[in-house]
């Protein structure tokens, strides 16, 4: 599954790859060169258009036209010239792309006398024994440019040569003809040359491109007037020049508004051949793209390796989670949306895990109550069976005595059978009274009312309750109580200290001696109950156990519940106490420890 993953990433980014790659391919092999085209058309097409109305309605100076159409070619890279139907030409900064000599004649006027089939390429004169210097006085026979101070020349005449401009002749011959008087010969003395370095080949000759089309607009495409008439509807013309292969468009366009005199605007601009570098380029293409492939297979390989490593940590965590394991966590630090995504599935693992852990250990309390109730249930149980066999003696003798009393067959007197039924009925009271105190210690439900007290005034206040009975069965009493404070539910340690006591003097015989001395143990203090003239044979472990008796044969006789131990075990449980009994010399020690105060 986690290598199909990376395995998908790959293709799909790799496919993307590829399809625009040879999307790429196809459009720089078959679309690309007619996009260029078109696109450039239309922008100059629109910038051309937009500067004719902007000259047919904001009437410009010529100063004005002059920036407007140097700021068109320079932001298009596109000739204009501008001219009406009397020929003149309205835009001259358009001859300042062209060579030129500046003359001053007999009037003092300065004229520009146009020379470029003199020079060449780098700016200089083609004949370098033929050159026109500053300061030489020269004869020209030309066609005044009208609109300008520029003159094209057909013959230039110094002292000793003569220079002839075959292609004027060439051209204007028709024009010659029409307008014999547009010729001009004038004399003059050179004061200023303007030769331009043509550093663009073919393109720094676009200025003159331009000159020859409107020539040939006008001196050969007139006589074709249907012809022109299209060309003007149309827009433009274009054609790929024979000699250099570049696509020549021209603009055309008439403006009727300017002067009321019909001015035709023509802007002209080459495309490069294009498509002869294009197909040279689309055999570089293919090993471009073959490099390109390479090297996107390589990057999308570690990329979907890069990609794929915290998803596949995540997929690890989530499957963990599944079953249940939460020990593992995601370290994502990527600050995006697998980062957040890594947080959240810790979130759930860990709010998973205590929730378990909640309902186990809730699950753990209910069975640990559970079991509490069935040891009650059971002990409850075990009570009532021991109570009832506890019962039987006492009410069998009761009814028994009630039985003489009624029939009236008395052995004794009459007050022997009632005070035995007296005494049996007190000892029934005592042992449900016990039976209820020794339920509620079992049950776990009680709570000890802790609190400090001394433990000497305690000791020797409870056995001033016990001096009478001691008295009466002329038993000595000895106590050794340190003077300390201890912790405890002082009323429950007063039962302890009276089940014991009662006890020791219910099993030892007249004449004994009963003991009461403390002693300390770390932070405890331990009191020890000493009474003399008995010992427990056997069964040490059970005298905590209800109903358990050391003196079977006696037991009616001695009295006693057959609780008072076991309550006392229950208690100093409770206080979490060191207890226990032993034999000593010639008596029984019961001991337990009470928490000194610190």
């Amino acid at each position: 599954m986690l290598n199909s993953i990376v395995k998908k990433i790959f293709s799909t980014i790799v496919g993307i790859f590829v399809l625009v790659m040879l999307i790429q391919l196809v459009l720089q092999n078959f679309f690309l060169e007619d996009i260029y085209t078109n696109m450039k058309i239309s922008k100059i097409e629109k910038n051309f258009n937009q500067l004719c109305e902007e000259y047919n309605s904001q009437k410009w100076t010529n100063l004005q036209l002059n920036e407007k159409t140097v700021d068109y070619q320079n932001e298009n890279g596109a000739s204009i010239l501008i001219f009406n139907e009397n020929k003149d030409i309205l835009n001259d900064s358009f001859l300042e792309a062209f060579n030129y000599i500046t003359i001053r004649d007999g009037e003092e006027k300065e004229l520009k006398i146009m020379i470029d089939f003199m020079i060449d390429e780098e700016g200089n004169f083609r004949n370098s024994d033929n050159k026109i210097n500053d300061g030489e006085k020269i004869k020209v026979l030309g066609m005044r440019m009208k609109g300008t101070n520029f003159i094209e020349p057909l013959e230039i005449k110094q002292t000793n040569a003569s220079f002839v401009s075959d292609e004027g002749y060439g051209t204007w011959d028709e024009l010659y003809k029409k307008n014999p008087y547009d010729l001009v010969a004038i004399r003059g003395e050179v004061i200023a040359k303007n030769l331009v370095v043509r550093d663009q080949g073919i393109l720094s000759y676009q200025q003159e491109k331009l000159f020859n089309e409107v020539k040939s607009y006008w001196i050969e495409k007139s006589k074709n007037p249907q012809e022109v008439k299209e060309i003007l509807k149309k827009g433009r013309y274009e054609f790929v020049e024979e000699y250099s292969g570049l696509l020549i468009v021209v603009l055309v366009k008439k403006v009727e508004e300017v002067d009321d005199i019909p001015t035709y605007v023509f802007s002209l601009f080459t495309l490069e051949n294009i498509h002869d570098a294009f197909q040279l380029l689309n055999g570089y293409y293919y090993y471009i793209f073959a490099f390109q492939l390479g090297l996107v297979l390589v990057l999308v390989y570690f990329y979907s390796k890069w990609i794929t490593k915290p998803l596949i940590k995540l997929i690890d965590s989530a499957k963990s989670i599944s079953e249940l394991d939460f020990t593992k966590r995601t370290d994502i630090s990527t600050n995006d949306e697998l980062s957040i995504l890594s947080d959240s599935l810790n979130n759930i693992s860990n709010n998973l895990s205590t929730t378990i852990e909640k309902l186990e250990s809730s699950n753990n309390q209910l069975a640990i109550e559970a079991i509490k109730k069935a040891d009650n249930e059971e002990r409850m149980r075990n009570l009532l069976m021991s109570l009832s066999h506890e019962f039987k003696t006492p009410l069998g003798i009761i009814s028994g005595f009630l039985e003489i009393i009624r029939d009236g067959v008395y052995e004794k007197e009459p007050e022997y059978y009632i005070n035995v039924i007296s005494e049996e009925i007190e000892k029934l009271n005592g042992l449900v009274l016990e039976t209820i105190e020794l339920s509620k210690l079992e049950t776990g439900s009680y709570k000890l009312n802790l609190s400090e007290f001394e433990i000497k005034p305690f000791i020797e206040a409870l056995m001033s309750k016990f001096e009478k009975p001691l008295k009466d069965k002329n038993m000595p009493f000895e106590l050794k109580i340190e003077d300390k404070i201890v912790i405890g539910d002082i009323s429950k340690i007063e039962q302890v200290m009276i089940n014991l006591l009662s006890n020791g003097m219910r099993y030892s015989p007249n004449g004994e001696r009963i003991e009461v001395t403390s002693k300390f143990h770390k932070d405890d203090l331990y009191l020890h109950i000493k009474n003399y003239g008995v010992i427990i044979d056997d069964d040490l472990d059970k005298i905590w156990d209800r109903f358990y008796r050391t003196e079977k044969s006696r037991n009616r006789r001695l009295g006693g519940s057959g609780l008072g131990l076991t309550i006392v075990k229950n208690i100093l449980e409770l206080h979490d106490s060191d207890y226990g009994v032993k034999n000593i010399d010639n008596g029984v020690e019961f001991y337990f420890s009470l928490k000194l105060k610190n």
